[in-house]
């Protein structure tokens, strides 16, 4: 790293809760979800280059997809587009979040990319006008541009930053199977879903509020998946969680606790039985950026 570099975080997403309604006519269904970030996920670092190159390391980039589909190079080239920007730029990703894991790893790492190349080529452009952009790109990438609690709305594109929330101190769990969003959603749709049910949260009293909000989409990733299930019952058996839930589409889980040791000791033992999985004790809130 030198001193020219910038570094960005692209913070894990967690759904603590999603609500979603049946497809509209153009394939995209609405949705109603509290969404918080983790003090965990992948890393973007740039420098200036002629032209845009991408590197990656980390466990989880060995299951990215071709580089000419990879949302980091996407986020890349359209900022450059869109500023009419001549300069490159040589991007570093380390990534940790597991691909196709229902914590937005992808649009996590979409939403670094432009936070971090707007720094770096001074274009001073507001978040709300790179969140348009972002929108091009993914549902869930200008939410993770943000990266503070959010409440996001209709296809992603209605974004409701929050105020203070409490601290919520958790463990995120994933057993290694990727799982095809647009998969689950084919299940959640057999399943003849009703319209869209939204809930305005509650943060001054928020764990009974969670406890009454589900995840939507959790039963169809079951029938998807249902490793899911294991990994529902697994973080269900650490302790005395008082929320355990899936994340997104799936694959990946999280349970909740009172403090940072809880969590701390419920991924301990976890990851003493299951080493091959991802198994992180995190704290939710504001996804923590350099």
């Amino acid at each position: 790293m030198t001193a020219s570099d910038i570094v960005e975080r692209a913070p894990a997403k967690v759904n603590l809760t999603l609500r979603v309604g049946r497809a509209r006519e153009d394939g995209y269904h609405p949705l109603d979800s509290l969404v918080v970030f983790a003090d965990w996920g992948d890393t973007i670092t740039v420098e200036p280059a002629a032209g845009l190159t991408l590197s990656m390391s980390g466990e989880a980039s060995r299951a990215l997809v071709a580089e000419r589909a990879n949302l980091v190079l996407r986020a890349a080239r359209a900022l450059q587009a869109a500023a009419g920007q001549q300069a490159g730029a040589s991007i570093h990703l380390e990534k940790l979040i597991p691909v196709s894991s229902g914590l937005g790893g992808g649009s996590a790492d979409a939403a670094a990319t432009l936070r971090a190349l707007n720094r770096l080529w001074q274009l001073n452009w507001t978040m709300d006008k790179l969140a348009q952009l972002a929108l091009t790109l993914g549902a869930d990438v200008p939410a993770c541009l943000y990266s503070r609690p959010l409440r996001m709305r209709g296809i992603g594109d209605w974004i409701e930053v929050l105020g203070d929330m409490p601290p919520l101190y958790g463990v995120i769990a994933n057993g290694g199977v990727p799982v095809a969003t647009a998969d689950v959603f084919k299940a959640f749709d057999k399943g003849g879903p009703a319209l869209l049910s939204e809930s305005t949260p509650d943060l001054a009293a928020l764990p009974a509020w969670l406890a009454d909000e589900p995840n939507d989409l959790q039963s169809a990733a079951i029938a998807v998946a249902p490793d899911i299930a294991r990994t529902l019952e697994v973080l269900a058996a650490t302790g005395r969680p008082s929320l355990v839930r899936m994340s997104g589409s799936g694959a990946s889980c999280f349970s909740l606790y009172n403090s940072l040791d809880e969590a701390q000791q419920a991924a301990a033992m976890l990851n003493a039985a299951l080493p091959d999985w991802t198994i992180v004790p995190v704290r939710l809130g504001e996804g923590h950026h350099v």
